[in-house]
């Protein structure tokens, strides 16, 4: 009749918890138990103190298993004569248990829990009581967060063995601490890029882009620089391995662009000289557009004339490198 009362008194504080969202228990943990409490036996014995440790794993939000090992003391005998000093005992109970998780989207979790185990009860006057056993329990963790939890249990042991008019059964409630060793979650990672959405700062990125660490796609740049003949719009030959190495970079990594700048040098008005520019800048686009089947919507080109030298224009030799076409081109980087 006691253990049904405890029994009823725990169920009904476990229902009475509040719950609060924030899923805890983790598939595939480690759990580690230190409990402590009072054991009450049905019988012939009186009520003790009892300590256990137990060790388990979680092979699903639900469902794990978990084995304990429980050392319970100060056990006196009862209806003891007036002229005779009761008897301690001592017990030791291992038990290996299943156990189902309810509510496992909360803080607050209640569990059930069924196993069998093994017994060895020691008395002060030499009795010797061993049994196989089976046990039920009920109870809840509350997860302060993702590896503390206050444990609670009402456990009932009953053994097998009857040993003359003697066996060993009753009910036991523990309280204690429950740490929980959970593999690593794995993050959220929604262009699948290897990088976590709360770390990613560039989300959406296409598959095959190689990003840095913070999933962006990886900058890449060539540049080209190409001179030309006094008055002339045409692309020399010698320069041809200097344009296709600019197309081959223009089609291997896609987003990529260019902007083509033509230049003079100082001779001519400077009206004649930004026409010049611009025809030297679309003679290069042309010359990857018709030669090298580039997309023409990746360049464009502008003539800045005489604008923009960098060498002098008192010399030939600095006249002649002024007397360009320039581009920097830039893409993102893929996996080949």
């Amino acid at each position: 009749m006691k253990s049904k009362i405890l029994i009823l008194a725990a169920f009904a504080l476990v229902m009475s918890f509040p719950s609060l969202a924030a899923a805890q228990i983790q598939p595939e943990s480690l759990h580690l138990s230190i409990m402590g409490g009072a054991i009450f036996p049905h019988k012939d014995l009186d009520n003790g103190a009892i300590v256990g440790l137990g060790l388990g794993y979680n092979f699903t939000k639900n469902w794990g298993i978990e084995g304990f090992g429980h050392y319970a003391f100060n056990l006196d005998e009862k209806n003891v004569p007036a002229d005779e000093v009761a008897r301690d005992h001592d017990v030791f109970l291992a038990r290996f248990n299943g156990i189902y998780h309810f509510l496992t989207d909360y803080n607050f979790v209640p569990y059930f829990t069924l196993g069998v185990g093994a017994l060895k009860l020691e008395g002060d006057n030499g009795t010797d009581y061993n049994s196989a056993t089976a046990n039920a329990g009920l109870g809840f963790k509350y997860f302060f967060n993702e590896v503390v939890a206050l444990r609670m249990e009402l456990n009932e042991v009953y053994a097998f063995k009857k040993d003359d008019d003697f066996r060993f059964s009753g009910p036991s409630i523990t309280a204690g601490l429950t740490f929980q060793f959970a593999q690593p979650t794995a993050c959220p990672d929604s262009d699948g890029d290897g990088v976590c959405d709360a770390l990613d700062k560039c989300p959406g990125t296409p598959a095959g882009y190689k990003i840095d660490s913070d999933g962006c796609p990886i900058a890449v740049s060539i540049t080209l620089d190409i001179k030309f003949d006094f008055d002339k719009a045409v692309v020399k030959p010698q320069y041809r391995n200097e344009v296709e190495r600019v197309a081959e970079f223009l089609n291997r990594h896609p987003g990529s662009t260019a902007v083509i700048e033509g230049h003079t040098d100082s001779r001519g008005s400077d009206e004649y000289n930004l026409k010049l520019s611009d025809r030297r800048a679309a003679a290069v686009r042309d010359y990857l557009v018709r030669q090298f089947n580039v997309d023409p919507a990746k360049i464009t080109s502008v003539g800045y004339g005489e604008s923009r030298p960098i060498a002098t224009n008192d010399t030939a030799a600095g006249r002649a490198e002024n007397r360009r076409v320039v581009g920097v081109f830039t893409g993102t980087d893929v996996d080949n």
